[in-house]
């Protein structure tokens, strides 16, 4: 599951955000959940806009 949990970290949360984070030196769980649940809400927000895109694409105006 850490694995997994680093891939959608590293995948969605922007770099900005990780500067201070560090899985070798992750001592507490609730701190790699914090920052899963970071990436589960971006991802959301990349495909919210990426469904409204389409959308708007394929509505009949």
């Amino acid at each position: 599951m850490t694995e997994s949990a680093l891939l959608e970290i590293y995948r969605y949360v922007p770099p900005p955000l990780l500067e201070h984070f560090d899985p070798e030196t992750i001592d507490d769980f609730d701190v790699l959940l914090d920052y899963l649940a970071k990436a589960r809400f971006i991802q959301q927000l990349e495909q919210d806009i990426v469904a409204r895109a389409i959308s708007e694409v394929f509505s009949p105006d």
